[in-house]
């Protein structure tokens, strides 16, 4: 919940419907370098056992003491997807820093503390040879992703998405596969970490499936569940525009935040602007599955999210669905999108 010079593994496989240069699936070697930091530090999820997990630890073990270990270990606040300042670096080999101007994570950290530790993993990336290890590795990344590839190219996640937003642009995908991430997935919002990928929609996905991984084993991504991740992490890259220019009209409706119920404090949602998101991108996954799939199974989804205190998805999904979905009324979603915040309104008044 809460993407170049971009690497591009070699044999990149092709596909029939996603054309190669518009999706890209593999380890990304900013995230993996601040991952592999990040354990060092101990600061990050325990990995799942892997063969992978083992070459990291015993490649990178004696790195314990380096600055950039150190410097991960005085930071006030971090959490599993730090590693997405992972993005603000281009050009590897030769690495390049993009300073954002404004991040949440300089509000956890401190600007100058974040900086001076994105200068220190990049002294990591060479003191350790960490080229080396990531080219070495190429070849299994290739491994890991091609299912990934294969299932949204057959199952035209990416297309169903776009063709709900009717919405032309060159925007790319980039799915990160993080193989020490034993947490889950999120969307990178590469606009604000570094404006140069802005045109990428780019989430992360763990090594989901590795409860009974050991060390004989690889890291494998299972696909269950992922057209879910696809619609409902690529909506929040969609909506952030939307977002921005109704953030008027989103605020007057502020009186609809649903703080003290426990989804939201279990997601760590503390604002009216955040929990508004996360219902629009459910309501739409939502109205997606309902297109899509059976009944049944758009009602299950409903009920999940009804069930994690998104209270909004019970109304708004079918309310997407029969007026903009099932109707020709609106020529894209940004021309519906006002409608939403109409209804909202009619039907949660304010109360005196």
């Amino acid at each position: 919940m809460k993407k170049l010079t971009l690497i591009v593994l070699t044999a990149l496989l092709p596909f029939a419907g996603i054309c190669q240069d518009q999706l890209k699936v593999t380890v990304h070697p900013g995230v993996e370098l601040l991952t592999i930091i990040q354990i060092l530090a101990d600061r990050y999820p325990d990995p799942y056992t892997s063969t992978y997990s083992k070459e990291v630890l015993d490649y990178f073990g004696k790195y314990k003491d380096h600055p950039a270990v150190k410097k991960m270990r005085s930071l006030t606040k971090t959490f599993g997807d730090t590693p997405e300042l992972g993005w603000c670096m281009s050009g590897f080999p030769d690495i390049k820093i993009y300073e954002p101007t404004d991040i949440s994570w300089y509000n956890y950290n401190g600007k100058d503390n974040m900086l001076e530790y994105l200068k220190l993993c990049r002294d990591f990336f060479n003191d350790t040879h960490f080229w080396d290890f990531y080219q070495q590795h190429q070849s299994r990344y290739e491994q890991w992703a091609a299912p990934l590839k294969t299932n949204v190219d057959t199952a035209k996640m990416i297309e169903k998405l776009k063709d709900f937003y009717r919405y032309n642009t060159d925007v790319r995908w980039y799915i990160c596969l993080d193989p020490l991430n034993s947490w889950g997935s999120h969307a990178v919002n590469t606009k604000v970490i570094n404006p140069q990928f802005a045109d990428w929609v780019v989430y992360t996905t763990g090594y989901l499936s590795g409860r009974g991984g050991t060390v004989a084993t690889d890291p494998v991504f299972g696909v269950k569940n992922f057209e879910y991740l696809v619609w409902h992490e690529g909506s929040h890259i969609y909506l952030t525009n939307l977002l921005k220019k109704y953030e008027q009209q989103i605020d007057e409706l502020s009186y609809l935040f649903n703080k003290q119920d426990d989804g939201m404090k279990s997601n760590n949602i503390s604002n009216w602007a955040y929990c508004f998101d996360e219902n629009m991108v459910r309501s739409i996954t939502a109205s997606l599955y309902k297109k899509y799939h059976t009944e049944r199974q758009f009602k299950r989804q409903v009920a999940a999210e009804i069930a994690n205190d998104f209270i909004y998805v019970d109304d708004l999904a079918p309310f997407i669905y029969d007026n903009y979905i099932n109707s020709t009324k609106y020529k894209t979603f940004n021309e519906f999108f006002p409608e939403i915040l109409k209804h909202l309104k009619k039907e949660y008044p304010k109360k005196d």
